[in-house]
């Protein structure tokens, strides 16, 4: 049984698209709450003002002035507030890109990815005020009724990515453009994300791509510093631990799926990526990373 929420986007009226953004002081308290859920959306968290960690998938992240966080959907996350936080929260689905052909910018952007993804970025003092000025105009377009809102809207939650990408990818870019091996890296993060439970073997993927297995796999390598099988290896153990610490269910019931062979080819391959079996990963792990049941 799942014992976790999963919070689907819900349009503020018919007809609008599919994003929204609100000051963070005027959420749910809730939604601040230590209590682990989920999303079937995409989320950036504008932290100005407050203390504590940002959790996702086990992973704490400070909570500063001036941060930018983001989840995924699918990702597991929560907060564990000291000093209360404000900013601003940014909801928006998939869907909005994709009706105007931005599916490429979406892939491109490293911070949502589940997987070696950079969660959180801390800007200098410049970059922080370039996300202020963009956060403050999405805000004005998304609360007034102007001419070409949803266009308009687009445009600032596209440069407020661009910006973001640019922070988080230094290094990475190569005449001011995403490497060839760093974009083919990303387009196999995106499809390990969306058929990792049922496509296990690497051949799949670069059959996907239209590229060899070897270029994947050496793209990869260098991009991230792992092998393609690694990430994918990486990608199927966090979804494991999800299903373990999130769920009642059984170990030969979150092998079924996982779409292993069997039980106890899960929990062989489950110990040797993580050094622990199932069972003690589950009673193991601190209890504030646990879901409290919903149903």
């Amino acid at each position: 049984m799942e014992k976790m929420r999963l919070l689907q986007f819900a349009p503020s009226a018919e007809g609008s698209p599919p994003f929204e953004i609100m000051r963070i002081e005027a959420m749910p308290k809730i939604a601040l709450r230590p209590i682990p859920h989920r999303h079937t959306f995409y989320v950036m968290f504008w932290v100005t003002e407050g203390s504590g960690t940002h959790y996702l998938d086990f992973v704490g992240d400070e909570i500063l002035p001036n941060s930018l966080h983001f989840v995924g959907p699918g990702q597991v996350h929560y907060w564990d507030v000291e000093e209360q936080v404000k900013g601003y929260v940014i909801l928006f689905e998939s869907a909005l890109f994709l009706e105007h052909g931005d599916q490429q910018l979406l892939e491109e952007v490293s911070c949502f990815r589940t997987i070696n993804g950079l969660s959180v970025l801390n800007p200098p003092t410049e970059g922080a005020e370039a996300i202020n000025y963009i956060v403050d105009r999405l805000e004005q377009e998304y609360e007034q009724d102007q001419f070409a809102r949803s266009l308009s809207i687009l445009a600032w939650l596209r440069l407020l990515m661009i910006e973001s990408q640019r922070l988080a990818a230094e290094g990475e870019m190569v005449g001011g453009r995403i490497s060839a091996e760093r974009l083919l890296t990303n387009r196999y993060m995106t499809l390990v994300e969306e058929n990792a439970i049922t496509q296990h073997k690497v051949e799949w993927y670069a059959d996907e791509l239209a590229v060899t297995v070897a270029h994947l796999s050496k793209s990869v390598k260098n991009a991230q510093g792992i092998t393609a099988g690694s990430l994918l290896r990486n990608r199927l153990v966090l979804e494991a631990k999800r299903l373990l610490v999130h769920t009642d269910e059984t170990a030969v019931a979150i092998a079924l799926r996982l779409n292993f062979e069997d039980a106890s080819y899960f929990g062989r391959f489950f110990k040797r990526e993580t050094k622990l079996t199932p069972r003690q990963f589950r009673t193991q792990l601190p209890t504030q990373h646990q879901a409290q049941s919903v149903g």
